[in-house]
């Protein structure tokens, strides 16, 4: 099923659905594509590395694919993302099994991680990381997941650090 081509020709679902415009998604996509290719030609779907040699075999698209085209690659692992559901609901979405689901977005991952560091767009994880604009404009932030951290033995600062969350 083409997926990319089903959802591509709706503006705003497409957006709600992974986050990105259509001009967005298109300057993504030879980066992930680059990205995706390079890491099957020296790993298989199982994540296992190929043979080397002159014997190794090359990776071609199987036919009953439940991803066929890499635009299909980016939306599935872009959907996944932004949606953060559960990889057996998600799988009957994408009409895959949760393990298979689960292989993909595996596989896929590390290539968008890769294709938006190659762009120069990848989400800062730490303030540090992050690169702010001297102009002096807005700055939006989006909540995360809460991430665990060691708490200070002193309760000045723990109060600090206390997200909330429990009360």
């Amino acid at each position: 099923m083409d997926y990319y081509a089903r959802f591509s020709q709706k503006g705003k679902p497409f957006v709600a659905l992974t986050g990105l415009t259509h001009k967005e998604f298109k300057r993504l996509l030879p980066g992930f594509r680059t990205c995706f290719l390079k890491r099957m030609k020296h790993y298989t779907l199982k994540g296992k590395k190929r043979g080397g040699g002159q014997r190794r075999r090359r990776y071609v698209e199987y036919s009953n694919s439940p991803l066929l085209t890499i635009e299909d690659k980016l939306m599935f692992i872009l959907v996944y993302l932004r949606k953060g559901t559960t990889q057996d609901i998600f799988g009957a979405v994408f009409h895959m099994s949760q393990p298979v689901a689960n292989k993909w977005i595996h596989i896929l991952h590390p290539c968008l991680n890769q294709a938006l560091a190659d762009l120069g767009e990848r989400p800062a994880r730490s303030v540090a990381e992050l690169h702010l604009s001297p102009k002096g404009g807005q700055v939006f932030f989006q909540d995360g997941t809460e991430r665990p951290i060691e708490r200070p033995k002193d309760p000045d600062l723990q109060r600090l650090y206390y997200s909330g969350k429990k009360k």
